[in-house]
């Protein structure tokens, strides 16, 4: 029922706006119009129109659609990959204190990606970011500027709550205990453990002391990700190519399945190997297929 409702409101929206004529449609409505058609909420899932819509809303300087616009500049998602053009949208949305856009930039200069590394403007927009309470932006500062607000000590207590979680969970020297198993990886997740919020990806993907929700299971998973873990990174490419959490689609997941096979995921190589031997997401290629195959290894010891 809950899941009618949503589809039901979200497809209400997209009608109302697509069927507005004269009046005004506030940037906020345009951009969520946006981005129902980018995850395919309510409706099919349609990059193009999901992009119109960002650029109605950017039209308006609305901080999130110039961010979106950013994404799908930076991403390729339906218009010409343009790191470029995904970074002076990202700027614009940066200048109006948005703090994901923010924290994205000072990424792009932190790890030169598209662009020539510069780490004074990396610390400038991990500050910017992190003032605006995002938690990422604040690890990433501490490790770039010594004189960073959270200390080191900080950090390690994130790593003791987790490996506190993974004892309970593993029954690691106590009883097994996957309430408080959670709780620490909560507790750590707050702090900014990227394995921690992994974890707890795994706690809702299997319902480990919370209820199976392969939403929430993606969600954390895309957060460890984005901290660069590699189990998280796995992780999300599974969803992508389950579809559990999140649209299937096969290219997201090779392209994640390869940022985990780069840093040596055995399972992820195998992963790309099936990906060029039947052509998911990719096209079929059976001398890359073997190729991937040779790196994973055997498959009974993945």
């Amino acid at each position: 029922m809950s899941k009618m409702f949503v589809a039901m409101v979200s497809l209400t929206l997209l009608l109302s706006i697509e069927s507005y004529a004269g009046g005004s449609v506030s940037a906020e409505r345009l951009d969520k119009v946006g981005m129902n058609y980018a995850l395919g909420i309510g409706t099919q899932q349609n990059f193009k129109k999901a992009v119109e819509y960002f650029r109605r809303a950017s039209k308006m300087n609305y901080a999130p659609a110039l961010y979106h616009l950013g994404v799908a500049y930076d991403e390729g998602y339906y218009v010409k990959r343009d790191i470029s053009k995904a970074i002076s949208y990202y700027l614009k949305a940066s200048r109006k204190y948005h703090s994901d856009a923010q924290y994205t930039l000072a990424r792009i200069y932190n790890q030169g990606l598209g662009v020539k590394r510069n780490t004074k403007k990396a610390i400038y927009w991990y500050d910017k970011s992190s003032k605006h309470g995002d938690l990422y932006a604040k690890y990433a500062l501490a490790k770039l500027n010594k004189k960073a607000v959270i200390s080191k000590k900080t950090v390690v207590t994130a790593t003791q709550l987790n490996k506190l979680g993974e004892k309970y969970q593993n029954g690691d020297g106590v009883k097994v205990d996957l309430k408080k198993a959670y709780s620490f990886y909560m507790k750590a997740s707050k702090k900014g453990s990227a394995k921690a919020m992994n974890n707890l990806g795994n706690m809702y993907s299997f319902g480990y002391s919370v209820k199976k929700d392969p939403v929430k299971a993606y969600e954390y998973y895309r957060k460890s990700a984005k901290l660069g873990d590699v189990e998280g990174e796995y992780h999300v490419a599974v969803s992508y190519a389950s579809g559990l959490g999140i649209k299937q689609n096969y290219t997201e997941a090779t392209r994640w399945f390869k940022k985990a096979a780069n840093k040596g995921v055995k399972k992820a190589k195998y992963a790309l190997g099936i990906a060029y031997e039947k052509g998911y997401g990719v096209k079929r290629d059976k001398k890359t297929s073997l190729k991937w195959y040779q790196k994973a290894g055997d498959p009974t010891k993945l």
